[in-house]
């Protein structure tokens, strides 16, 4: 377990190495930063029991568990979106730990590799990895998708890279749905 100060408390992570009398000890010795706000952040898969001892110590020491929730949410924060104003040509990589933002057309052979969302206002003929830290809720949005491979979170779509496009069809988003990667037509209510 690590503990570090926020503004309005302490954020404590939990890692799957950690074990119940470690954690119980570390609290105990640290009783006294459990008297505030409390966020746990859990970084891997943590048995319940854990969070359960710190929620009851924290509520002994007089504090409040304010949130428990994955590292990402505090990355996904802190990171920028790449807005690239152009097409990205066969070859092209980027990489972002926010989303990524193409205005233009992404040709076969590029990839655009992003923690957050990926974003193409014209074809999206490339690779695209939305969530490639393992944000499931990430998604994948264009104009076309004729991608030969999606990627959101850890889950892989082979597609149809000498698909023609469909006269009329536009604005698609692609998004985890039940673990599977899901094409459909955009609409204001797509992506939740």
């Amino acid at each position: 377990m690590r503990a570090r100060g926020t503004r309005g408390g302490i954020l404590l992570s939990l890692h799957a190495e950690d074990t119940l009398e470690l954690l119980d000890d570390a609290l105990r010795e640290h009783a006294e930063l459990l008297a505030g706000t409390v966020i746990v952040e859990i970084t891997e898969k943590v048995p319940f029991e854990h969070i359960a001892l710190v929620a009851g110590k924290v509520e002994e020491a007089g504090g409040v568990v304010k949130d428990v929730r994955p590292p990402q949410a505090v990355m996904q924060a802190r990171a920028e979106t790449v807005i690239v104003p152009r097409t990205v040509r066969s070859g092209g990589r980027i990489v972002s730990g926010g989303s990524i933002v193409v205005l233009g057309d992404v040709n076969a052979g590029a990839e655009l590799v992003a923690d957050g969302d990926v974003i193409v206002t014209g074809l999206l003929r490339g690779m695209a990895h939305a969530g490639a830290s393992g944000n499931e809720k990430a998604l994948i949005y264009a104009e076309r998708i004729l991608a030969a491979q999606l990627r959101i979170a850890g889950a892989l779509a082979q597609g149809d890279p000498g698909a023609a496009e469909t006269p009329g069809q536009r604005h698609e988003v692609a998004l985890l749905h039940d673990g599977a990667i899901v094409v459909r037509p955009w609409s204001s209510g797509a992506g939740g």
